[in-house]
């Protein structure tokens, strides 16, 4: 018996420690993981940081240039525009680097973080509108008679770098459209039960049996704005599953029933497709 009890207690405590050792296994993966996304984000709050800070060093650059005197400029005064115009154009040059950059890493990490994708594109957006002020600056130098060497090439990179930065805003916020809409998109359908076995949407009284159903029957629609479903039939029955509480239906004087979503946030949270039978 004492052996047999002693065997018992050594096995048990055996198991203790192998469920020990498993939970602070996980826990070590946890913290690690955390500590990993902690760095992540502190490193992208740093970039945001140096980024807007070289905004502001570009807009002290731009408040020391005075082009708006009649008086011919001195050397010296010339070389401080061209000292400025050198910082403009280096740290327009980096910020576009960090932000690239900065992008780089978000998409790598796999999260669709909506905060910072929202400070990056105002951020692009800033760098938009700046290379353009910087286009119109070096315009007004020009229309000055300021020759400032080592400016001209530069210049006119930030100049055409203005089209190419709108583009391709335009195209992120394109994709980004695009992806919302896919989202929100969700099909449906309503047909006689003839009608819905012809299309293989329905088979042995069951909805969407198999993936042979014609998807081209189906009716794409956006859930945020599309709620109300005229069937044009006097009898109607949902066939696929959504949430009760989520649809109702209301019939009109001519006793023809109109589908209602009340809340489409459940109701599409179970199905994107919507299969109704009528008669």
């Amino acid at each position: 018996m004492l052996l047999l009890v002693g065997a018992t207690l050594l096995a048990s405590c055996q198991n203790i420690q192998k469920e020990n050792e498993q939970l602070t296994f996980r826990n070590d993966s946890l913290i690690s993981a955390l500590t990993q996304k902690n760095a992540e984000l502190q490193s992208a709050l740093d970039a945001i940081s140096e980024i807007q800070t070289g905004f502001d060093e570009i807009n002290e650059a731009e408040g020391r240039i005075n082009i708006n005197t009649d008086t011919e400029l001195s050397a010296s005064s010339k070389d401080k525009m061209k000292e400025n115009m050198n910082l403009i154009r280096e740290t327009m040059k980096e910020n576009k680097e960090k932000i690239a950059e900065l992008e780089s890493k978000l998409k790598a990490s796999g999260n669709d973080n909506a905060s910072l994708r929202k400070i990056i594109k105002s951020l692009n957006e800033q760098m938009t509108e700046k290379t353009s002020q910087i286009a119109k600056l070096q315009a007004q130098i020009a229309k000055k008679d300021i020759q400032i060497e080592e400016l001209g090439e530069s210049v006119k990179s930030l100049t055409a770098n203005v089209d190419s930065l709108q583009e391709s805003n335009q195209v992120k916020e394109q994709k980004l459209a695009e992806q919302d809409q896919q989202i929100n998109r969700a099909w449906y359908v309503y047909g006689t039960a003839k009608e819905l076995k012809e299309q293989n949407i329905l088979k042995n009284n069951k909805v969407l049996e198999g993936n042979d159903f014609n998807m081209d029957y189906f009716t794409p629609i956006d859930v945020r704005t599309e709620k109300e479903f005229p069937l044009y039939a006097k009898h109607a029955e949902l066939l696929s599953t959504h949430p009760e509480g989520s649809w109702f239906m209301k019939t009109d004087e001519n006793k023809d029933i109109t589908f209602i979503i009340n809340d489409p946030e459940q109701f599409w949270s179970v199905s994107k497709y919507m299969v109704i039978k009528v008669k």
